[in-house]
């Protein structure tokens, strides 16, 4: 919020989720943030947990997301798509 300066509501989906889970202990802190209540789930109708996947194909039906990551590849795919804003960290602040 402090970056948009307005109101938003974040959302995770379940791939995302299942992904932090395999990773285990080293990612802990990340699934317990997501399991917090202010963060809404985004159920997936499809087979496999792969989350670049999901997130791309969410984006590309649903142009009114703005996706938040630091993965290069993720990052690269999104760009792709025409309209789709990415926040990601540089120098420590956020960037969109």
């Amino acid at each position: 919020m402090d970056c948009l300066l307005g109101k938003c509501i974040p959302y995770i989906t379940d791939c995302v989720v299942a992904e932090l889970e395999k990773f285990g202990v080293k990612y802990r802190l990340a699934l317990k943030i997501s399991k917090d209540p202010r963060f809404e789930r985004l159920h997936c109708n499809h087979k496999g947990t792969y989350a670049d996947d999901c997130i791309v194909e969410r984006v590309k039906e649903h142009r009114c997301y703005i996706v938040a990551t630091c993965d290069k590849d993720l990052k690269r795919r999104i760009r792709k798509v025409p309209g789709v804003p990415i926040m990601y960290i540089v120098s420590h602040k956020y960037t969109i």
